[in-house]
């Protein structure tokens, strides 16, 4: 495992993934081939990849007391990932998220959040900040009380021990509070988002004006991610667009998660922007080509072979990056 942990804080869920082949006629009855339950909710899923790639990683977030915690606790034992700040709120369930994937590979869900809007500042425990290399946070944390309060103690305790912070701001969280996100972005490092949130948080204004407007916040790194017609990434230095790799999509839980892995893989290793954007552009893509997220995404091996694949139809700068990712993976930096 590589350097000190990365702290995830954002909702832990239970998915039960359902590939639909078709909506029935309302009041009439549908049926799927197969439903798949696994433990989800985006800093789950950002956490697999990153243990995956050797990260070091811990949770903080809150469970029920009910069966699908025990689901929560029996996956992570499988995983290097840190559970120790992980608290339990008996008096409420832990967060559910019911994902419907279409034949296109789109993804519908309904999420019952549960425990995960009850973390408190005072869950929050100060020993995970003294030896973690960064903290990373969902925008959904910042979506309802406490939890609000409690990922806004962590954004301090993050600048009392020096420690960057990296949020993906999601659509939703952006929408229904632009106001909460605007007065975090100072605070940031990293920032993760797309084109209509940056719409949203600047007003009227170039993708390259708002993104100079968060620079000069202080935020270090920008990714704005534009689906299959890939992205880019700023920092005070250069811009870089990256493509988007072609694959067969069947479902897109987990892509943008294992985007924001990969960015955050990329900083802590000291990738080049333009190897940092392949790195993560990559294992969005491998995300949407298996069901589910979570313990279901790519891992090391699958990446390298994606990657070694992609290499020998790439262009010059393209292929620069990805042996740097590749060589970076193997160890060899």
């Amino acid at each position: 495992m590589t350097g000190g942990e990365v702290l995830l804080l954002g909702d832990i869920n239970i998915d039960t993934v359902w590939p639909v082949p078709e909506f029935p006629v309302p009041g009439r009855d549908g049926l799927v081939p197969r439903v798949s339950v696994a433990i989800g909710g985006a800093v789950v899923n950002s956490a697999f990849v990153l243990q995956n790639l050797a990260q070091k990683v811990a949770l903080l977030g809150c469970v029920g007391q009910d069966i699908w915690a025990e689901k929560v606790k029996q996956e992570l034992a499988h995983t290097s990932i840190v559970e120790d700040f992980i608290c339990v709120k008996p008096d409420h369930s832990t967060g559910l998220t019911f994902v419907i994937v279409t034949p296109d590979g789109e993804r519908t869900m309904f999420s019952h959040r549960g425990a995960n809007t009850q973390l408190t500042p005072a869950d929050i425990d100060e020993k995970a900040f003294q030896k973690a290399a960064m903290l990373h946070i969902s925008g959904y944390a910042l979506l309802e009380s406490p939890q609000r309060d409690a990922a806004w103690h962590a954004v301090e305790l993050a600048k009392k021990y020096a420690i960057p912070v990296c949020l993906d701001t999601g659509l939703d969280p952006v929408m229904r509070n632009p106001a909460e996100l605007r007065r975090l972005i100072p605070f940031l490092s990293i920032c993760i988002t797309g084109p209509q949130e940056m719409a949203v948080l600047y007003g009227d204004i170039s993708l390259d004006e708002a993104a100079k407007n968060m620079l000069s916040a202080g935020v270090q790194l920008i990714a704005v991610k534009m689906g299959e017609k890939g992205g880019r990434v700023f920092n005070q230095k250069e811009t870089v667009s990256y493509p988007s790799f072609r694959v067969h999509a069947i479902d897109t839980t987990g892509a943008g998660d294992s985007f924001t892995a990969g960015l955050i893989v990329g900083w802590m290793r000291k990738l080049s922007l333009s190897a940092s954007a392949i790195l993560a552009s990559a294992l969005g893509a491998l995300a949407a080509t298996v069901y589910g997220a979570g313990s279901e995404l790519p891992d090391k091996q699958r990446l390298l072979e994606f990657l070694r694949s992609e290499k020998e139809h790439a262009g010059r700068i393209q292929r620069a990056g990805m042996e740097e990712v590749i060589a970076v993976l193997n160890g060899n930096d």
